[in-house]
């Protein structure tokens, strides 16, 4: 999906990752990550947000949740992370990192609130039920503390995806809310949804999903029983070009994930954007037959949308041969990719992969780098497995 862009953006970083797996610095199923190209990306975000008043919680499970990813990015100005569950947000928080939000996606167990708030203390914790609220609530007031919170809100019509069902429904907000205003450990201050944003048919922009307008009508909700509405958290595509949109919205906080790698789904189509390519995928071809390659597998994902690998095992070789991809299975265990053979193809080639990922459910090594765009590029951490 990012191939073309990557070459044409940040060529330095394939020629990289070629280098270090043809010399055995990298095995075969590493991400490889441009930790420059991160510290930029994360710099123009910040930078943008800021002019724009609108704050940010970065995301790190699709780069591999660790902490020195936290690191990198609040060093260039994103202060605070989102974790998407209870595991990230430990392994951030045990690297030092500082948690902004959390429950985003996945609510933390019943059992699990009081370590929450007494070793992770995000800044806003979702909450999808009133259930999940009571629970929150006596763990807070156990501490003495009140947790403020944010409520995801949901209608028939929102685009929700698979595996990620749950939230309070529109028209039954008004009904809830007298009862969650009863809650003395929990303090209401926003709303939160999601997707909000999507890329349109032209792959040309972003444009607002219904999920939007469900969002601007849970703030009249809330403000109608005297809530001071403080954050309005409208993840999905968060970057230097969404975030003016965004505030034209109301939005006073989004969670860039995808931008930090300069892969949300307008980088592959635009080449003006402020955030560069960051992250390429690095494989090896294992064996042939008569029609195809098989490449050593374990991080390819069901939704990346792959067209075309590179593959080589020199610079000039990496940068200039492609190959079609043969679709995978989502079905099956990803344990090879699969390329149409051409004739200049060799088993031990590195192949490179640019797609859209989440390498918190791969079974991949990370590998950051700096110096890509020299012919000695450098790993500075490598990380076993993102997970």
């Amino acid at each position: 999906m990012f191939i073309d862009m990557t070459l044409k953006r940040n060529e330095g970083l394939i020629r990289a990752a070629l280098l270090l797996h043809q010399k055995g610095e990298i095995p075969a199923n590493t991400y490889v990550i441009d930790a420059e190209g991160v510290e930029h990306n994360a710099s123009v975000l910040s930078e943008t947000a800021a002019k724009h008043e609108l704050k940010l919680y970065y995301m790190t499970k699709q780069i591999g949740r660790s902490g020195y990813a936290g690191k990198l990015i609040e060093s260039n100005g994103i202060k605070q992370a989102v974790a998407v569950d209870i595991d990230e947000a430990f392994a951030l928080s045990e690297a030092g990192c500082k948690i902004g939000h959390i429950g985003h996606i996945v609510q933390p167990g019943k059992n699990q609130w009081g370590v929450v708030l007494q070793h992770i203390k995000p800044e806003v914790v979702t909450l999808f039920s009133i259930e999940r609220a009571v629970q929150l609530s006596e763990a807070a007031l156990a501490l003495g503390q009140v947790q403020e919170v944010i409520l995801r809100v949901i209608r028939p019509g929102d685009i929700i995806f698979p595996g990620q069902f749950g939230g309070f429904l529109l028209h039954e907000l008004s009904a809830l809310l007298p009862d969650l205003l009863k809650l003395r450990g929990i303090r209401i201050i926003g709303v939160t949804g999601f997707p909000v944003l999507q890329i349109n048919d032209e792959h040309t922009d972003f444009v607002d999903t219904p999920n939007m307008q469900t969002l601007r009508s849970a703030v009249e909700v809330l403000e109608s029983y005297g809530i001071e509405v403080k954050q309005v958290n409208a993840p999905s595509a968060t970057s230097c070009y969404t975030i003016p949109l965004l505030k034209r919205y109301g939005v006073t906080h989004g969670e860039p994930g995808h931008a930090l790698t300069g892969t949300t789904p307008l980088h592959a189509f635009n080449d003006r954007l402020d955030e560069i390519p960051s992250m390429v995928y690095v494989s090896e071809i294992s064996h042939m037959d008569d029609q195809y390659a098989y490449t050593i597998a374990g991080g390819f994902y069901a939704r990346s949308h792959m067209e075309q690998a590179l593959y080589g095992s020199s610079p000039q070789e990496i940068t200039t041969q492609k190959a079609k991809i043969s679709r995978f299975s989502a079905e099956n265990i990803d344990y090879y990719g699969c390329l149409d053979r051409e004739p200049s193809m060799k088993v031990g080639d590195t192949a490179v992969y640019a797609f859209r990922t989440q390498i918190f459910v791969t079974r991949s090594h990370v590998a950051y780098v700096r110096g890509a765009n020299t012919f000695s590029p450098e790993i500075v951490h490598f990380q076993k497995r993102g997970i």
